[in-house]
């Protein structure tokens, strides 16, 4: 039983069961009893110990009343969380426990009397639905007297704090953004995103909706897990309808101003359907949620290689650079867990190889084309003015996310801790929206993706906490569709007018076609010219088209199509089971109950988990396993020897009716027969068996992860060339394990580890020390005084921070960096470190002729993300190129290191010395162009040095809120830390408090 300490309403709004405010038990090892306003009483075991922080604040709602403060960051509950978030970074690592509420804030299940704000009720036959925003934070807190009770409150705080985002998000899932906001470049970009991956039709969503009982027959309780979701997906539904009801009713204090700057036809938020949740999903499943992909890049890298060096070496040079295993590359676990580590991942012979010849080219401008809209389509925007930037989202290229978790025997108090969350980029309003929820089957607080918030998804129960991280393992496989001609059933030679027919299982199938088309008219969000776009939608069995070349097929160079297969194509869904048993605390009760939940987890993540007693960890995934007669690593012929062990498609009949859709565009319409597919996946059951890497209370008493290797044999997606010597994770072992040899680890520990590490620098971590013992001495007085800065900024390797002097004040954005001249050298030594060692082998990294253009579209020198606004600046892509550069230096160093490459690329010792030498010399003199002096104390890093000549500014990093709607987010100083986060330890348990 529980042991009742205090049974007390959270509320003290009237008589009776609402009478008084939550106590604080007297011992911190105990749980609490709350009876909630409606519904039954629940348990939560954490009542002080668990914190979170979402910026810039839980807030999405503008009405036209609060426009202006909107647009200033000052409507209520918009950025109060923002400073919150900022500030931190000023005192890490010396932050005290005793200030931690200063940074996150609580997240117990409890509303004290004192911090009831807004309160919503309903009539029948939703009288048992009971919403509170608190005073403190507007976070809407959930009570149901019935499940469907509880899901309906869910539907309607979600659209209240999130409508316009969530409508924006539920077009962006259908292609139909443009649309939707108007002609904005970022809008039709995403767009043409997801139709490349995804380009479902409303039928197809409907679809995917309407199986969910059919495909998750698991029992629970009288029903199934398929049934339950779809039941409350229902009532999730209703009652974000419910809450566009009452806006179009009242639209002075419930429509959010965003609609009125809309075209005409966009003005009236439409009602809310089952197929708007797939559709959110699906941004989530195909951009977040997958690995892979990258096979056509990586051939063609191989083949340059092989060209330029013959089939032996060229093939040595690509293992070197795919890092396919590195043995020294960090990983959260220490056990193995072999997967896509045959033979086979290093042939180049196989049959199922598929030689590619060229490049298919974007498979945006295969799919998405752009012109201006025909004179006399309307080019007037609505007077009001806002803002509809989402940054184009690339499949595999979102991961930020970290945790940090230590077990109960290092844990302070004898219990774990962690400190976790996701990275999902900077938005105004937040893309995560804050939920606490308390109903039957249901209780949870945490942050979910708007359009898909039935369920907590990262998050907190009565007596544990998970988060996730994107683990980006190979779900995804390019096949290499033969083209053919239906009369003959033959091959189409290149040269050869294409057709729209492709071989599979020795027939000449005809693929799936659809064209849809949007008009974007000018807006208050987009006040460019109209625009239309048209979507050409193709499919063979194995997925969408994104694209068609020449390869060499039986000796012959023939046409092909690119297809772009997903394990989790047609189930944008497939996570919802795992969700609903986290959220629910009689299904999930220990280690043991999440692992069997997180194995249901469709998409490639990694997921954490802490109660107070275990720490426990599982790389989620759909994972096809790849028969021997192929290369996992090269393209594979889609002709239908050398699927997946065990693939099959799935048969169906869907109709799309031709003409206007339900979104104002048009489509030619088309029939769907295949619905995804089924194979033989890599067994995923959360036992002990389980291939999947997972642990409970690993040996080395605690996980880190930050995006990184999940286990020792787990390959690295063929997309992913980044798993090598060199990774970000390294940053946070590091203090992790500086913190864990001075004594049990707190949770305010975790926090500065985890915030110590965000300012870090990569190259300057990883790179200084190899490359000044390579240097050595003998070095002139100004090399020897660069050498001298790169050393102190370093500090024996817990320093090269970017980040201001300490003790700097600001309000949001840093006037400069300490050791900004140890960072400006930083800057310029990386890419001439790279060029040094490299140019030889690989030619001019500005060619796009050149092996460098090859490399770099599978593992860019820098993260696209530094020159955007989005957190994760100056880290590179994680430490691909970060990797090659280490290995190399330390090779140069002792020729016998474990994971020598094959080649000395630097040269000997006396060689890779002068190259390092001839590095630093051009970045001195750089530098003394830039600044106008050879003084290395005048090359600093200030906010008013002028970019434009080359000189270290912090504003190129400042981090950036991207507005969706009226909202308005000043720039804060850069960090790379999870957007949601948070710091959770359970004292107490419902085994241990009775």
């Amino acid at each position: 039983m529980f042991k009742l300490i205090v049974r007390a309403s959270i509320l003290a709004l009237a008589s009776s069961a609402l009478g008084g405010q939550l106590a604080i038990p007297a011992t911190a090892a105990t749980c609490v009893t709350i009876q909630p306003p409606v519904g039954s009483p629940f348990v939560d075991c954490s009542p002080g110990d668990a914190f979170n922080i979402l910026p810039a604040g839980n807030n999405g709602l503008t009405t036209a009343a609060e426009a202006g403060a909107a647009a200033n960051g000052t409507a209520p509950h918009e950025a109060d969380q923002l400073a919150m978030y900022l500030n931190l970074k000023k005192v890490a690592p010396n932050m005290q426990a005793s200030a931690l509420g200063s940074y996150y804030k609580h997240a117990g299940f409890s509303v004290a009397a004192s911090d009831v704000g807004q309160v919503q009720t309903f009539a029948a036959p939703h009288s048992g639905t009971y919403i509170i925003w608190d005073k403190s934070f507007g976070v809407p807190h959930i009570y149901g007297v019935t499940r469907a009770d509880t899901e309906f409150g869910v539907g309607y705080a979600a659209a209240h704090d999130r409508l316009f985002m969530m409508d924006a998000l539920r077009h962006v899932g259908r292609s139909r953004l443009a649309q939707f906001i108007g002609p904005s470049q970022s809008a039709i970009d995403e767009d043409c995103s997801i139709a490349q991956v995804a380009g479902y039709s409303d039928s197809e969503l409907t679809y995917q909706a309407d199986l969910i009982p059919q495909r998750y027959t698991t029992p629970y309780g009288t029903t199934t897990e398929g049934q339950q979701v779809h039941d409350d997906g229902t009532a999730y539904v209703s009652g974000i309808n419910a809450y566009i009801a009452d806006a179009i009713a009242d639209p002075a204090n419930k429509m959010p101003v965003e609609y009125a700057a809309l075209p005409a036809a966009q003005q009236l938020p439409r009602q809310w359907t089952a197929s708007d949740v797939v559709a959110v999903a699906t941004i989530v499943q195909s951009i977040f949620a997958v690995g892979g992909g990258g096979e056509v890049e990586s051939w063609l890298l191989y083949k340059s290689l092989a060209q330029t060096f013959g089939a032996k070496k060229g093939l040595a040079i690509w293992q070197d650079l795919r890092r396919q295993n590195d043995p020294l590359a960090p990983t959260t676990l220490q056990q193995s867990f072999p997967y896509m580590s045959g033979a086979n991942s290093t042939q180049t012979n196989l049959p199922g190889v598929a030689d590619v010849l060229a490049s298919p080219g974007s498979g945006r401008d295969y799919v998405c084309h752009q012109q201006a809209a025909p004179s006399g389509v309307s080019s007037v925007a609505p007077q009001p003015r806002i803002q509809v930037n989402l940054p184009e989202l690339v499949p595999g290229r979102m991961p930020l996310s970290n945790a940090l978790l230590v077990d109960a025997a290092h844990g302070a108090g004898g219990h774990p801790a962690a400190v976790f969350g996701p990275q999902v980029a900077y938005f105004a309003p937040a893309i995560l929206h804050e939920e606490d929820v308390h109903g039957p089957g249901i209780d949870a607080r945490g942050a979910s993706f708007p359009g898909t918030d039935s369920y907590v998804e990262l998050g907190r129960g009565i007596d544990y906490a998970w988060s996730a991280t994107s683990a980006s393992s190979d779900l995804i496989d390019k096949r290499v569709e033969v083209l053919c001609n239906p009369q003959s059933g033959q091959p189409i030679p290149a040269g050869q007018p294409d057709t729209n027919y492709y071989l599979f299982g020795g027939r000449c199938l005809a693929m799936y076609e659809r064209t849809d088309t949007e008009t974007a008219l000018t807006s208050g969000a987009a006040p460019a010219p109209p625009q239309v776009i048209t979507f050409h939608i193709e499919r063979t069995i194995h997925g969408p088209v994104i694209g068609r070349t020449s390869a060499l097929y039986n000796g012959q160079q023939v046409r092909v199509a690119i297809s772009y297969q997903r394990s989790t194509w047609f189930d944008e869904l497939g996570s919802a089971p795992a969700f609903l048993e986290w959220n629910d605390p009689n299904v999930t009760h220990d280690s043991s109950s999440f692992l069997r939940a997180a194995a249901k987890e469709t998409g490639t993540f990694n997921w954490h988990y802490i109660d107070s007693h275990d720490i426990a960890y599982y790389s989620s995934g759909l994972m096809p396993q790849r028969p021997s007669n192929e290369n996992p690593n090269f393209p594979s012929w889609g002709t239908g020897p050398y699927d997946w062990n065990g693939f099959a498609k799935v048969t169906c009949n869907l109709t799309t009716l031709p003409g206007p859709d339900n979104w104002g565009a048009t489509t030619t319409g088309a029939t769907t027969n295949a619905c995804g597919y089924t194979a033989a996946w890599l067994p995923h059951d959360g036992l002990s068996t389980d291939p999947h890497p997972h642990a409970v209370n690993p040996p080395q008493g605690f996980l880190v992860q930050w995006n990184n290797k999940p286990a020792p044999d787990w390959s690295a997606a063929d997309s992913n060339f980044g798993f090598g010597s060199v990774y970000r994770v390294m940053s946070l072992q590091d203090r992790l394990q500086a913190s864990m040899a001075r004594g049990p680890v707190s949770s305010a520990d975790l926090i500065n580890d985890m915030e110590d590490a965000g300012s870090v620098d990569l190259q300057g971590y990883r790179l200084i020390d190899p490359f000044l013992n390579v240097l050595g001495t003998g070095l002139t007085p100004q090399e020897s005084a660069v050498a001298q800065l790169l050393r102190n900024w370093w500090g024996n390797g817990l320093g090269a921070h970017r980040r201001a002097p300490s003790g700097t004040s600001y309000q949001y954005v840093e006037p400069l960096y300490a050791d900004g001249n140890a960072v400006a050298v930083m800057d310029k030594l990386y890419p001439n470190l790279v060029s040094a060692i490299f140019n030889p082998w690989f030619g001019d990294q500005s060619s796009s002729s050149s092996i460098y253009a090859n490399v770099f579209a599978l593992e860019p020198l820098y993260d696209p993300a530094q020159y955007k606004g989005q957190g994760s600046a100056y880290d590179g892509s994680a430490g691909g190129w970060e990797s090659y550069v280490n290995t190399v230096l330390r090779q140069a160093l002792n020729p016998k290191i474990a994971d020598a490459y094959s080649q000395g690329y630097c040269g000997n010792l006396v060689a890779c010395r002068k190259n390092m030498k001839s590095a630093l010399d051009q970045t001195i003199a750089q530098l003394t162009t830039a600044y106008g002096s050879a003084n290395p104390n005048d090359w600093t890093c200030s906010r008013s040095n002028d970019t434009s000549k080359g000189q270290c500014n912090p504003k190129v990093e400042d981090i950036k809120f991207s507005a969706v709607g009226a909202q308005s987010i000043s720039d804060i100083a850069w960090i790379n830390r999870p957007t949601f986060q948070q710091v959770v330890q359970f004292p107490a348990s419902r085994l241990s408090s009775g």
